[in-house]
């Protein structure tokens, strides 16, 4: 369980998150949406553990975050970047197995290929894929090869950071259904930041939004018609 208790955070003067609380159940998949600036990235950094709050806790599994406990809870842990960030210097597989290469716990190049290469192939890419540069591949592409990075080391944890943005709707719909499947594969526990409604009734099992630095509703993705907030209803007309 990701568990956060009473999290706010100030930049100077701007207050971006105000006592923050929620539980996100083993295996559940959260999606946090909310107007821009609303602090979601922010909330998502505090959970990774990359920024600290100026009140509150994060614990996973009943622990506290702390810095010991950060760096496996990242060893756990697989993010899909907006514009999926890839090295335009470095061939597909080697993105892919980038931190099985470079981590703790160093994987040999053969076997690190061979990891990268299954990866792929669970994202629907092809083992000549593994050999051509991010500048070969369409959007869509590179979104997969962002996928088959995060996925490669069987996470307990992923984090999507806007999976759709720069996509057109069909490949869109193809990049949810296939996030929906690796989390369901890999068991694992998921917060995905997003505007699309649509994809968060594929992708997500409860939503959390946003508003005014504070947690304005969050509940089942199947209350979302049912609730009786004016932001979210404007959302779900969009």
């Amino acid at each position: 369980m990701i568990a956060l208790e009473h999290i706010s955070k100030r930049f100077g003067e701007k207050q971006v998150l105000d006592d923050i609380s929620f539980e996100l159940a083993d295996g559940r998949s959260l999606a946090v949406l909310g107007r821009s600036g609303t602090g979601k990235s922010v909330l998502t950094r505090i959970i990774l553990g990359l920024i600290a709050p100026d009140t509150g806790r994060v614990t996973i599994d009943g622990q506290k975050l702390t810095r010991r406990r950060r760096a496996t809870f990242l060893e756990q842990t697989g993010v899909l970047f907006q514009g999926a960030a890839l090295f335009d210097s470095m061939k597909v597989w080697d993105n892919v197995a980038f931190r099985l290469r470079n981590g703790r716990k160093r994987t040999g190049r053969a076997e690190a290929r061979d990891r990268a290469v299954a990866a792929l192939a669970r994202v629907g890419l092809e083992e000549r894929v593994a050999d051509l540069y991010p500048a070969d591949l369409s959007g869509g592409m590179q979104k997969r090869v962002g996928l088959a990075r995060a996925i490669v080391g069987e996470p307990k944890y992923l984090f999507f950071d806007e999976p759709n943005s720069g996509l057109d709707p069909v490949t869109a719909t193809d990049i949810d259904a296939l996030i929906r499947e690796l989390v369901t594969d890999l068991g694992a526990t998921a917060i995905t930041i997003t505007h699309d409604m649509a994809s968060i009734r594929a992708i997500a099992d409860e939503v959390l939004l946003l508003d005014a630095s504070r947690a304005r509703w969050h509940g089942p993705v199947a209350d979302l018609e049912g609730a009786q907030d004016e932001l979210l209803a404007r959302f779900l007309a969009r």
